[in-house]
């Protein structure tokens, strides 16, 4: 492991950044050109897949890159904020909006202080910046040509790539592509709501699981219409005392974004249709524990090039697709407390690319759904769009699934062009069992 030096702000060329960088050689090198990890986020650290890596299947013959994103953990400097942390410990829980909106925006202001104070310039943490920070890195290591692996925001930045240094890019695997024109913070509301749907809809074509959860979809969306008028008041531990929960705090206690929360989905849903206050009780934690996520990376990210062209960000509040669930990436307040200017509009145009491109979605992705990874898919030359059936979001790295997602990239990345000529057909996909959703607690097996 070692640190990739560039400039904080090209343009003002004032002061310098680190950021980590990990190479895991081939076992054998056929001189193919590597692979570089780009992760999800924004704000999550980079480095894992070093510590891991026979779990990617390309490092028998190329070598694999993790770059650390400028401002996530071990970079320097990174923009962890415990300050906004801190805010979501305690009692958060129990707090009312206007209650919520206040710890949060101090937090951030704490956050953003310190930050300046020690130096840091917070508009010049973007995805442009990344893109050019993995332009630097090909040079340093002498790389004519990389292969991108991206999750989620780690997309965003391959298409950034793909569309201002195509010459570097020979081909790219988007697992739960984040196409730049799309706007999560006015659709992700919906988009969990179609993956609760989905679930229920899939649970219903099962036998032993529509036998457990009869007529799910129907009651579950019902229990969420009658807390809104008349909330399920749990008693909490850890001094939390009675809160109360309305539609969209129900629905928030059902997981779908990974495989052990989709198996359990229509367990919980059957908890919270029921209205089995002991029941819901165990779905809901209160413990905050802290994380390694660069929260100040996120916001400056976020906050510059996704908020400002949403639609959400001017309205008044969350519309009523999912109860008044949130549909915004992080809570509006922290943005405005943040203040960091937004990126020039193009910024946010679809990309057109002739790079070839594997495009992986999850069935039943609550962040990024498979419509997508279709939408992506339209302006890209050479490539194909694939939906895991049951599959959560960023399904190539579900480690507890069957492995389809991975082996699917690793096919396209061995040879590209033979994989999009449907000459490489990994076998798996239409072996993909449904998932095995979980029937009973686990206290009750």
């Amino acid at each position: 492991m070692g640190y990739l030096v560039v400039w904080e702000d090209r343009a003002a060329r004032t002061t310098t950044i680190r950021l980590p960088v990990a190479v895991v050689h081939a076992i054998q090198d056929s001189g193919a050109d590597p692979v570089l990890f780009l992760t999800g986020g924004p704000g999550s650290g980079s480095l894992a897949p070093a510590a891991f890596p026979g779990a990617y299947p390309w490092t028998e013959n190329r070598d694999f890159i993790a770059l650390g994103q400028r401002g996530t953990q071990h970079a320097l400097p990174s923009l962890e904020c415990p300050e906004i942390e801190g805010a979501f410990s305690d009692s958060y829980l129990k707090l009312t909006g206007r209650e919520r909106d206040a710890r949060l925006a101090a937090g951030a202001a704490a956050c953003r202080s310190r930050l300046e104070a020690s130096g840091v310039d917070l508009s010049a943490y973007h995805t442009d910046a990344i893109t050019e920070d993995v332009v630097d890195l090909a040079q340093v290591l002498g790389e004519q040509s990389l292969t991108l692996f991206g999750l989620s925001y780690g997309t965003r930045v391959a298409l950034d790539l793909a569309r201002d240094h195509p010459e570097l890019v020979s081909a790219m695997v988007l697992d739960s592509p984040l196409p730049p024109d799309v706007r999560y913070d006015d659709e992700s509301a919906r988009n969990f709501r179609r993956s609760l749907e989905g679930i229920a809809a899939d649970c219903a074509t099962l036998p032993a699981c529509s036998r457990s959860f009869p007529d799910l979809r129907a009651r579950f969306f019902a229990a969420l219409r009658d807390a809104e008028s008349d909330p399920i008041t749990l008693s909490l531990d850890d001094g939390m005392g009675r809160v109360d929960f309305d539609g969209a705090r129900l629905a928030a206690l059902v997981n779908t974004g990974s495989p052990g929360g989709i198996r359990a989905a229509p367990l919980a849903m059957h908890m919270i249709a029921s209205g089995d206050t002991s029941r819901i009780r165990s779905l809901v934690s209160t413990a905050y524990t802290g994380s390694d996520f660069a929260w100040g990376m996120r916001l400056s990210v976020w906050c510059s090039e996704a908020w400002p062209f949403s639609e959400r960000a001017s309205a008044s509040g969350p519309d009523d697709a999912l109860f008044g669930y949130e549909s915004a990436a992080v809570a509006p307040v922290l943005c405005e407390t943040w203040r960091v200017p937004a990126r020039p509009e193009e910024f946010v145009n679809p990309v057109a690319s002739r790079v070839p491109t594997l495009l992986i979605a999850g069935e039943f992705d609550p962040a990024t759904p498979p419509s997508w990874a279709i939408h992506a898919d339209r302006l890209l030359a050479y490539s194909v769009a694939i939906t895991i059936p049951g599959g959560g979001h960023t399904p190539s790295v579900e480690w507890g699934g069957d492995g389809c997602a991975m082996r699917l990239a690793a096919g396209f990345v061995s040879d590209p062009a033979r994989f999009l000529a449907g000459e490489i057909v990994p076998d798996c996909l239409g072996d993909t069992e449904r998932p095995e959703y979980q029937l009973r607690p686990s206290s009750e097996r």
